[in-house]
């Protein structure tokens, strides 16, 4: 017998199904206007028609009124009159802060990315359930790279060298003096980057073992003129140590919990420290203990750790990856495990991202 209380249960979570169905949806086709250039194409002249628009974006007429139609109705897109054939389309306020300025604070255009990259690398993850295989971050595609990247540069270009550093006085006197950084899992290098632009006499070895990534890294550092002291590398995380130089700070920007050695990743950067050099450590700012249900921040880093973050990192032997939900006792375990005696919790707010400060 169905109950009231049965009953209610399932209308509300139709609703959130639906909105989960729409959100995806309506990221898709934010990823077309992204990819087609036709958001930062209005920007350009403020108004268009749908007929210059596809003139200038090389889009075919067709297929740009359907997306118009769809932008103007969800929100992104004003449209000053009910004939999609002859109105004239504007951004609708805040779309250039989160669509366009890749360093502004709110930018979240690497948001349709994801949904292009897991669906890219869905048949295999539907098949590493029965397999227990990994799933290899270059089958997501280069999405997964543009993602990455785009969801965390603005706030390494806002806050790593504005925020961060500060909370740690000493760091930050030894970078301004000529520190060597390590920037491992740098991804497209941006913290790399902003370290090296901020302190003219640091040098930082930023690396990876994503070709695509450090290839975009290479031209990202050429393009901010900084290729003379920012070195990027193919070259896994447990080598660091054997490569011989001594680093004042090591940095794990968001992916220790992706790695299948989180242990080994550690202890190299331990091995690799100079004397008094710290490792920096920015992970997920998950609950510390299980609730469930949980708020929609928690709600991400779970669903993420399913569909990106663990199947990648079980592509090697052995794997020991953590996934996204990586406690603040889980990482203490980790650092344990690895020799650092001393972990502390930095304090840092920030709703996505928790930081520890780890000493041998």
């Amino acid at each position: 017998m169905t109950t009231i209380d049965d009953t209610t249960a399932s209308k509300a979570l139709v609703g959130r199904l639906f909105a989960a169905a729409l959100g995806t949806a309506e990221l898709f086709t934010v990823y077309l206007g992204q990819v087609h250039g036709l958001y930062r194409a209005v920007d350009s002249v403020g108004s268009t028609t749908a007929a210059e628009l596809s003139q200038a974006s090389g889009v075919e007429l067709r297929y740009l009124l359907e997306w118009l139609q769809s932008q103007a109705i969800s929100g992104l897109l004003s449209v000053d009159g009910p004939d999609i054939g002859t109105a004239r389309f504007s951004l609708t306020p805040g779309v250039r802060e989160t669509l366009l300025d890749e360093t502004n604070p709110y930018y979240a255009g690497g948001m349709p990315a994801i949904a292009v990259a897991v669906g890219r690398a869905f048949p295999q993850l539907e098949a590493a359930f029965k397999t227990g295989a990994g799933v290899p971050y270059a089958e997501y595609g280069p999405e997964a790279v543009t993602a990455q990247a785009a969801l965390n540069r603005p706030a390494y270009v806002n806050s790593l060298v504005a925020e961060w550093l500060p909370v740690m006085p000493d760091v930050q006197a030894r970078m301004a003096a000529g520190a060597r950084v390590a920037d491992v899992g740098t991804g497209a290098g941006w913290s790399a980057i902003e370290l090296a632009k901020a302190y003219r006499a640091v040098h930082v070895d930023g690396y990876d073992n994503d070709e695509e990534s450090i290839s975009r890294a290479r031209r990202n550092a050429a393009e901010h003129s900084v290729s003379d002291r920012v070195d990027f590398e193919v070259r896994d995380i447990d080598e660091i140590a054997a490569h011989g130089v001594r680093y004042d700070l090591i940095t794990f920007f968001e992916c220790l919990h992706d790695l299948a050695h989180p242990v080994a990743a550690l202890a190299a950067a331990r091995q690799a420290l100079a004397p008094g050099g710290t490792v920096l450590v920015m992970d997920e700012n998950v609950d510390e203990t299980l609730v469930a249900p949980g708020d929609e921040v928690q709600r991400f880093f779970a669903a993420a750790s399913v569909i990106w973050c663990t199947p990648q990192g079980r592509v090697e032997a052995d794997s020991e990856v953590i996934g996204a939900v990586m406690r603040p006792a889980r990482l203490r375990e980790l650092a344990a495990a690895a020799g650092f005696t001393t972990v502390n919790i930095l304090p840092i707010e920030h709703p996505f991202w928790r930081f520890y400060r780890l000493n041998p």
